[in-house]
C-alpha cells in the first residue's frame, strides 16, 4: 500500500558488503513538506495531518525550493525542544497560542513530480547531496539567508532547518557502537540506509531502524550505553 513517505523496517543484524550509511534517528514526528489538495504548502505528518505553527520552517524550505528551481518535497523529522514529549505537546495544542516552534531535521528530498508518481529512482546519496547543497546555498547567500518574513522577529534563522549528518559503518559492531553513542546521550537510536537505494512511498528494507528495544532481542550480550 502506497504511503505518504518511505518507511523503515527494523534492523536484524545484517550488513551489506562494504558497509552502510547511517544517520541519527531524531525522536520527534515524521514530517513532509508538500502542497495539499488546496495548493497550500504545509508540513504534514506521515498520516496526512498538518503540523501547525511551523511557518519559520516552511519559509526556509521555500527558499531551498527556490534554489532548486522546481517544486520539491522535503522529508525529515519535526522536533520541539529536543524531545518527543515536547513535540507532541506542541503539535496537539501548543501551536494554538499563535507562536512558532520546532526544528525540521531534513534527511531526504525529491521533486514533487517524483513524489506524486510514487518515488524517485535517483540514488539516496545523490538525493542527500542535493539536499545538502540546497541548504548550503540558502545559508551562504545573504540575499536568501537574511530574507525574513514580515513580523517573523528573526525566527527564519538557519536553525529552523538542519540537514542530518550521515556517516558510514563497516560492520554490525560499528553499527551498534554508533547506536550506543546515541543511546548514551538519551537518543532513540540510528537509521541505516542503503546509499544506492531509490525513494519509494512504502515500507522498505532499504531503511532500517536500530533501536535498543529491537537490537537486544537478537544480540547475545545485553545492550549497554
Amino acid at each position: 500500500m502506497e504511503q505518504l513517505c518511505q518507511l523503515a523496517s527494523d534492523w536484524r543484524g545484517t550488513v551489506p558488503t562494504g558497509g552502510t550509511m547511517y544517520e541519527q534517528k531524531v525522536d520527534g514526528w515524521r514530517a513532509l513538506r508538500f502542497p495539499g489538495i488546496d495548493g497550500k504548502v504545509r508540513l504534514w505528518t506521515r498520516n496526512g495531518m498538518p503540523i501547525e505553527g511551523a511557518g519559520h520552517i516552511l519559509h526556509r524550505l521555500a527558499l531551498m525550493e527556490q534554489v532548486a528551481g522546481e517544486s520539491m518535497v522535503f522529508d525529515g523529522e519535526f522536533q520541539v525542544d529536543g524531545t518527543l514529549e515536547a513535540t507532541k505537546r506542541w503539535c496537539e495544542r501548543g501551536w494554538r497560542l499563535g507562536s512558532e516552534a520546532g526544528t525540521f531535521y531534513a534527511f531526504d528530498c525529491l521533486t514533487l513530480a517524483e513524489w506524486i508518481a510514487g518515488g524517485s529512482s535517483v540514488p539516496l546519496f545523490e538525493r542527500k547531496m542535493r539536499l545538502t547543497q540546497l541548504a548550503s546555498a540558502v545559508e551562504e547567500d545573504p540575499a536568501l539567508s537574511w530574507e525574513w518574513r514580515q513580523k517573523s522577529r528573526g525566527r527564519d534563522e538557519s536553525g529552523a532547518v538542519q540537514v542530518l549528518v550521515d556517516g558510514w559503518a563497516a560492520d554490525a559492531a560499528g553499527i551498534v557502537d554508533e547506536a550506543r553513542h546515541v543511546w548514551a546521550a538519551g537518543g532513540e537510536g540510528i537509521m541505516l540506509k542503503d546509499a544506492e537505494s531509490p525513494y519509494r512511498r512504502l515500507r522498505s528494507a532499504a531503511w532500517q531502524k536500530v533501536k535498543a528495544e529491537n537490537v537486544h532481542k537478537w544480540m547475545r550480550t545485553p545492550i549497554a550505553a
